[in-house]
């Protein structure tokens, strides 16, 4: 990341199982300060030979009042998962309120369907510089 960009690094969603016919599974993003976000999911390869895909929405409010949000884009993954895959959502925030949601909503026609996410976000062009306390695990080292 350059020190130019601003930018901090989060991880939304750890690496975790979103099972067949489960509930949906969210995480909020609070974009303040901040003109660009890049959403990353990446999917292990399916535990499963007809894993599916779940319905990957985000939306956005002013506030963190789950009705409140607004769907910004809803899309499928209708491939089967048979190799590990990333997606990423780059996100102009100049146009889109503080708060982004992630709705990661399982594929419900079997129980088979099981596969482990894991969700990073970067916010870039922030307002303010991170703080210098970052903790190792919160930073990059460059060498």
């Amino acid at each position: 990341m350059f020190q130019a960009q601003r930018g901090t690094d989060s991880v939304m969603l750890p690496p975790q199982l979103l099972a067949g016919n489960a509930s949906a599974i969210t995480a909020n993003l609070d974009t303040q300060g901040s003109d660009y976000a890049s959403i990353r999911l990446t999917f292990a390869s399916e535990a499963n030979t007809d894993a599916i895909g779940p319905t990957i929405s985000i939306l956005d409010s002013d506030d963190t009042v789950v009705t409140n949000f607004v769907t910004v884009v809803a899309d499928r993954i209708a491939e089967d998962l048979t190799a590990a895959r990333a997606l990423t959502y780059h996100i102009d925030l100049l146009k889109r309120k503080r708060y982004l949601r992630l709705s990661l909503l399982p594929e419900t026609h079997t129980t088979n369907d099981d596969i482990v996410i894991a969700v990073e976000a970067t916010l870039t062009r922030k307002d303010t510089t991170p703080s210098a306390e970052t903790s190792m695990a919160d930073a990059a080292v460059l060498v």
